[in-house]
């Protein structure tokens, strides 16, 4: 769409009175006169905000339509100011502010308009984002740069790092498999490097089975005369494997610092048996190569589950067979949509989904890296494209409206109506099809207060079952359905904290994973259930890595810095007798600040390597300084 008259939107939070301002600057172009100004941000506005220089004339969440007051106009080389005071919460970093925008003029035509970052307290600025300083390794340290750090480690000597590793030819097939994955795998990650791996010439790594190293573990065995690798199967040769190239690497690329050692040992072996990274596809939609790049990343940090946030109020990501408009209709969003644009979209139709076929890839691709694909299929709430798309989902009856805590109204899918129960048969279906993971995540995340409580199909199911509606009660019974539909396909539940409310989950075989506080893990645990931590102090790379304005994230759980992540001991607040039941952590990097460019390597990296330490070595193994010294030599995947 050709931008005929240039517009600039400048923003500014005055923190003292809590007000936004949004200034729009008309420099050509026709006088404004019954237009309309569109915006998407992270913060929302009230709806029974007073505005001032504008009405409000739509709004889903995040997603504003300003009204230009009746009768007035507004020249070329003036500006239509617009402030409102009542805001879904405190604004702290630019990235709350406005994402995109576009004019809607009288005549029904749109027009784009360049957005500068928000300022604060009307000080002019510009994002400058915090970097980690290269680090020299500290003194007594081991020359390897390994992340995450060895178990046990006793080496001495210095090979010849112009060298490759070449596996042996007797070596088990298991090992053999390992070898050529990792040896893809490094030449995906470092395109610009001479080869950590290859057939031929080189240090050769005899591999050998050993019953007694149990699942992951590996010992490398170093001698003058080669190198021996041994592990009980193909992940402990994969990681082993991973940790010869990264010794190997940081060789050639810092020879100073780091060594492939000539004699010694290490023996290594994983904490967590759930090692995992969560990334949103439904705020933002991620090409087929963003994935396969990120799956590619986890691997070298050793984390072996992906969990894939496949739909949201604001899409769907899936493709459903028996269900086609959702791919159709609530995979994209635009003026014209069942969705309109949001969290940084502009006004023309964008979006995307997955087909079967890029899932399967995409499963085989992890499974190759010993990776785990979890999908999540996020329900009963967060569901409102989901009923825009098929609102025979919805009870006829129902009155009132309720709010997410993200504004969107009425967005749960309904226990009472029959026709949920169909749609979700057909929805788990095809994760079983495409999906080979024992757990399948059910979402069951910040559903409403009062969600239900004007349906009276929903009331009457409420009365019936437990003598009264209440959220959370219909709430457990929704999903101790769901957890009885996911046993019948031979699959377990997982689902975030929330699903324990209301009289909760039969604990037989359901994960949860606990993402509000550290603490938070352990109460669910001495409910019966297994536990991933997954706390968003400290794990949740969305959130910004300081208080800087400046610095981009969001802040509703505290900053994230590196250090954060990186100290945090998981379950060190359990006692002994509920530790079995923790079976992991992963991270969680939630999508609605990440239509800007470069933003995504900046929030992940490093503190995915800094969580990936934590999920595989003990407490003891773990060293800040010779963290910060080797963690510029672990790879990065860029998206956009």
């Amino acid at each position: 769409m050709p931008n005929t008259a240039p517009y600039r939107l400048l923003s500014d939070w005055n923190a003292q009175d809590r007000v936004i301002e949004l200034k729009l600057e008309i420099a050509g172009g026709a006088t404004l006169a019954g237009a309309k100004l569109a915006t998407t941000s992270l913060f929302r506005i009230h709806p029974e905000c007073r505005i001032e220089g504008a009405t409000l004339a739509g709004q889903l969440s995040n997603h504003h339509v300003f009204a230009q007051p009746e009768g007035t106009r507004i020249a070329p080389g003036q500006s239509w100011i617009i402030r409102a005071d009542r805001l879904s919460h405190v604004l702290r970093h630019y990235t709350y502010g406005p994402k995109s925008a576009f004019l809607i003029l009288a005549d029904g035509s749109t027009h784009p308009v360049a957005v500068e970052p928000m300022t604060l307290n009307g000080v002019p600025g510009a994002p400058h984002w915090e970097e980690i300083a290269p680090q020299d390794l500290p003194a007594g340290a081991a020359p390897l740069s390994v992340i995450p750090a060895p178990r046990a480690v006793s080496v001495a000597g210095r090979r010849d790092p112009a060298l490759p590793l070449v596996i042996a030819t007797e070596a088990p097939l298991a090992a053999q498999k390992a070898f050529s994955a990792v040896r893809a795998l490094a030449g995906r990650l470092f395109t610009r490097d001479e080869p950590l791996y290859c057939h031929g010439e080189g240090h050769i790594v005899a591999a050998q089975d050993e019953a007694a190293l149990r699942d992951g573990a590996y010992r490398i065995a170093f001698a003058r005369d080669g190198i021996t690798l041994s592990a009980g199967g193909e992940d402990g040769y994969r990681h082993g494997f991973i940790t010869l190239g990264q010794m190997l690497r940081g060789a050639r690329q810092r020879p100073r610092d780091f060594a492939l050692p000539e004699a010694g040992t290490i023996d290594d072996e994983p904490r967590f048996g759930w090692r995992g990274a969560h990334l949103d596809v439904a705020r933002q939609f991620y090409a087929m190569q963003d994935v396969v790049d990120f799956l590619d990343c986890l691997a070298w940090n050793k984390l072996n589950r992906f969990h894939m946030h496949l739909n949201d109020d604001e899409a769907w990501r899936l493709e459903i067979p028996r269900f086609p408009a959702l791919t159709e209709k609530a995979a994209f969003r635009g003026v014209g949509e069942i969705l309109p644009p949001l969290l940084g979209t502009p006004a023309e139709r964008t979006g995307g989904f997955y087909t079967g076929d890029d899932i399967r890839a995409l499963v085989a691709h992890g499974l190759s890296l010993g990776i785990e694909i979890i999908p999540e299929i996020d329900i009963p709430g967060h569901c409102h494209c989901v009923l825009e798309v098929l609102p025979e989902l919805r009870d006829p009856g129902e009155t009132g409206v309720y709010r997410s805590v993200q504004y969107f109204p009425n967005n749960a899918l309904n226990p009472a109506v029959e026709a949920t129960w169909d749609f979700l048969a057909a929805v788990f279906d095809r994760l079983v099809e495409l999906f080979p993971a024992r757990h399948l995540h059910a979402g069951a995340d910040e559903v409403a207060e009062g969600a239900w409580l004007g349906s009276p199909l929903a009331v009457a199911l409420g009365e019936r079952l437990f003598g009264k509606a209440e959220t959370f009660t219909l709430q457990s019974h929704f999903l101790k359905r769901v957890q009885e539909m996911l046993r019948a396909r031979g699959r377990d539940i997982a689902v975030w904290e929330e699903a324990a409310l209301g009289g909760g989950l039969d604990a037989e075989g359901a994960l949860l994973v606990a993402w509000r506080e550290s603490k938070s893990g352990r109460a669910l645990a001495e409910q019966g259930y297994r536990v991933v931590l997954a706390p968003a102090e400290h794990y949740y790379f969305d959130m910004a890595r300081s208080a800087e304005w400046w610095e981009p994230g969001a802040s509703w759980a505290g900053t994230v810095s590196l250090r954060d992540t990186y100290d945090y001991d998981p379950g060190s607040d359990w006692p002994d007798a509920l530790k079995p039941q923790l079976a992991g952590v992963q991270s969680c990097l939630w999508s609605e600040n990440l239509s800007l460019p470069g933003l995504f390597t900046h929030l992940v990296y490093p503190r995915l390597s800094a969580m990936a330490e934590g999920a595989w070595c003990a407490p003891e193994r773990k060293d800040f300084a010779r963290f910060l010294a080797t963690q510029d030599l672990m790879p990065v995947s860029a998206r956009g």
